[in-house]
């Protein structure tokens, strides 16, 4: 099946953690990926979502960490990203929208 890749960048005001994390990462520019591969579909073309991975470089070394999109949405909320009302749900069609997430 064909895949893509779209890069995007997101930015922390506040130190954030996600599950799978040991320790805190600064507030910052961070680098996120979401891959997608496309469905074999016959009368549109459709991609479905599996895998958003974000980069978290710190002394000098790289992690690579994958994260649940509904969780990076929630910490951008908690972060206080004025571009998203988090007294609306956002449907997950929605979600690389929200999250800003375009193909370079």
């Amino acid at each position: 099946m064909p895949s893509r890749t779209s890069h995007s960048h997101v930015t922390f005001r506040r130190p954030f953690q996600f599950a799978g994390m040991d320790v805190s990462a600064p507030a910052g520019r961070y680098k996120v990926s979401m891959e997608e591969e496309q469905l074999d579909t016959l009368t549109v073309e459709a991609w479905r979502q599996t895998s958003v991975t974000l980069q978290i470089a710190s002394a000098g070394a790289t992690d690579y960490l994958n994260v649940d999109p509904v969780e990076l949405r929630d910490a951008l909320l908690r972060d206080g990203d004025d571009g998203i009302d988090p007294a609306m749900p956002v449907p997950r069609a929605r979600l690389r929208e929200v999250l800003k997430l375009r193909q370079l």
